[in-house]
């Protein structure tokens, strides 16, 4: 195989992360309620209150004073948004054929030329740290669907059916050249003794809550907050009807659009609020909480309503997700070599790939 000058390896064209190509499909995580996963409300608590509470009622008054996990990762300022949007004007992302020219060299699989053209529209399915990078990742996925592409060409079978539907040629080609291990129960059983910590279901809890908001450099407003909420606290269990107390203090002061559903958020499980807020209520036990509970948001009143603690899995539960998992491990590696078989008899010019990593072809 004959290679040249393009190699991620080289310190000063190297990738800052590893070529992503192909997703290989993990099971999914084992949820105790799938149909009550928390969608979300407009304070992102994560519950849906009442169960029919959603992200976009008309209820919803906007205000959101609790994000959600998904939420932190947005731009947190106008600022930072705009000094992103000059850093991108900065790098000319907007010609990459014509930067390619600059960049990456004439590159040829067995005599067929990777056209400069063909790597400028590739680079859209290879978001990266980089516009060097995104072009090695375009290239890369380029020579390895070539190597296919001749594979399948070169198979009497299959050579037939490339112009009809290429894609569905290339899964033929896998198909019949990877030969994946099937596991076997005691490989199953090994992996589950070794990994119990990955098979179990979440924690579950219904709970609601009073919110008063405040920023967390109001070092006095906090203050004079939390001396409310013990005030809350405190009339909520001297009451004739603590419930009905709860959900009238709810309604006249959270901050929450939840204060409509008397503070209500429905079913909560982990993953689903901030982490502050979630590491404070999942270690309450049933009932309303004694002291009330701070986040960057505010301070909050909780009472816990239910609560379903998580377990764990026994083998056979977890026997059809573990199968699944090395089934697909097992493939993987087989797709591993199969690419690096045809890398090794192909004849390969202007670029040096890696097929033995994570992801390595994009189908």
């Amino acid at each position: 195989m004959t290679v040249q000058a393009y190699n991620p390896k080289n310190p000063e064209q190297a990738p800052a992360s590893k070529p992503d190509l192909v997703q290989i499909q993990e099971p999914a995580t084992i949820k105790a309620h799938p149909d009550e996963s928390a969608h979300g409300d407009g304070c992102g608590c994560g519950g849906h209150h009442g169960h029919e509470h959603h992200h976009h009622d008309a209820e919803d008054d906007g205000i959101r004073v609790m994000p959600t996990s998904d939420d932190l990762k947005r731009l947190s300022s106008d600022t930072e948004l705009i000094e992103r949007a000059l850093a991108e004007e900065k790098s000319n992302h907007s010609n990459l054929i014509a930067s390619s020219r600059q960049t990456v060299p004439s590159i040829y699989v067995n005599g067929v030329e990777i056209s400069e053209k063909a790597i400028g529209e590739e680079v859209q399915y290879h978001p990266a740290n980089s516009q060097d990078e995104a072009l090695f990742l375009s290239a890369q996925a380029l020579v390895i669907r070539e190597l296919l592409r001749q594979a399948v060409l070169e198979d009497e079978e299959l050579a037939a059916e490339w112009e009809a539907d290429d894609e569905l040629a290339i899964s033929k080609l896998i198909a019949k050249n990877v030969k994946a291990n099937t596991p076997t129960e005691d490989n199953c059983r090994q992996y589950y003794e070794f990994n119990k910590s990955e098979f179990s279901a979440p924690p579950v809890m219904n709970m609601r809550h009073i919110l008063l908001a405040c920023p967390p450099e109001e070092g006095e407003e906090r203050i004079e907050l939390k001396k409310r909420a013990y005030e809350m606290i405190d009339a909520i269990k001297s009451s004739a009807n603590p419930a009905a107390e709860f959900i009238t203090l709810a309604m006249q002061h959270s901050a929450c659009p939840s204060k409509t559903e008397g503070g209500e958020l429905g079913i909560l499980q982990k993953g689903a609020t901030v982490p502050e807020f979630e590491k404070a209520v999942f270690a309450l036990p049933k009932g309303l909480a004694p002291s009330p509970i701070e986040t960057r948001y505010g301070v909050h009143v909780v009472e816990v309503l239910s609560r379903v603690d998580g377990k764990e899995l026994s083998f056979d539960e977890a026997l059809p997700m573990i199968r699944n998992r090395l089934a697909q491990e097992a493939f993987h590696h087989g797709l591993i070599d199969y690419l690096y078989t045809l890398k090794q008899n192909a004849d390969i010019i202007g670029i040096e790939i890696d097929v033995n990593q994570e992801n390595v072809y994009r189908g």
